[in-house]
């Protein structure tokens, strides 16, 4: 059971293994802006993308039982990897928290192609994973096809924060995972990784005629839906959003600066 005692001022936690979370922080500061927010990038584990299943739900544990000591009133696990692979299980584990994750759309995918072909744009380790091709089976219809992009080389070309400084190279390495004549066959690809939106211009610039699905809109609501259902809303006030990072502090501060926080970055140290 969660925690009947729950104080409207405590943070909403987010984290993922680095930069990616930013998108979702973004739209959660639009769908619930009296919030308090605490971003966790925790860099030490990035990328979730190459993890073996059981090492990824022991960081996800690790993680949330980490974060407990800021008492979040709920924690969103803000990556496509660990949420598709591990979330039931953490949430079996862990019962005393409510926790949201972010999954591939492909339900909304199905439902606005028009050529009865989607893609997924993701890690290696996702779209690879049992959980994944189950998720397909129960939502996407059988007359669509599905195609699997492994977007690990952009994800790790956003985390160093290249997509800032060299624009060539990150339409290269974007194209090499597109492929050619993509959007001759696809016309919606979902964007299955909280690093991807933030090349979406790119992604508009290479293949202008797709439509690119940001779930991160959907986890914000979801997340509004479930601090009303708890009664936990913070509905008036000066939200606070504290950033912290596991590695890499002076490369995260240089992306996160670039796109547009300008809050303090603390530094914290894991001990797994």
């Amino acid at each position: 059971m969660f925690r009947k005692v729950t104080l409207t001022n405590n943070p909403v936690a987010v984290f993922d293994s680095g930069i990616g979370s930013l998108s979702i922080i973004r739209e959660l500061r639009r769908e619930i802006p009296y919030e308090n927010l605490l971003y966790f990038a925790d860099r030490v584990h990035f990328p979730y993308g190459s993890k073996p299943h059981a090492e990824l739900r022991e960081i996800v544990v690790n993680t949330i039982n980490y974060l407990k000591r800021y008492e979040p009133k709920l924690v969103v696990v803000a990556s496509n990897t660990p949420s598709v692979q591990v979330l039931d299980e953490v949430r079996r584990t862990i019962t005393d928290i409510p926790i949201i994750g972010v999954r591939p759309p492909l339900k909304e995918a199905a439902r606005l192609t028009k050529k009865k072909h989607i893609g997924v744009l993701a890690t290696g380790g996702m779209i690879r994973s049992r959980e994944f091709e189950n998720q397909i089976r129960r939502e996407v219809p059988q007359d669509i096809l599905v195609t699997r992009f492994n977007a690990s080389p952009i994800i790790e070309l956003i985390e160093k924060g290249v997509y800032l400084e060299n624009e060539r190279q990150t339409f290269n390495v974007i194209s090499r995972v597109l492929g050619d004549n993509t959007d001759e066959k696809i016309d919606v690809i979902t964007l299955s990784s909280t690093h991807l939106p933030f090349v979406k211009r790119y992604l508009n610039s290479l293949l202008p005629t797709v439509r690119f699905i940001d779930p991160a809109q959907i986890v914000a609501r979801n997340v509004r839906k479930l601090l009303a259902f708890n009664r936990m809303t913070k509905k008036s006030g000066k939200s606070n959003l504290r950033i912290l990072v596991s590695d890499g502090k002076r490369e995260f501060e240089k992306s996160a600066r670039a796109l547009g926080m300008r809050e303090p970055i603390e530094e914290v140290f894991l001990t797994f």
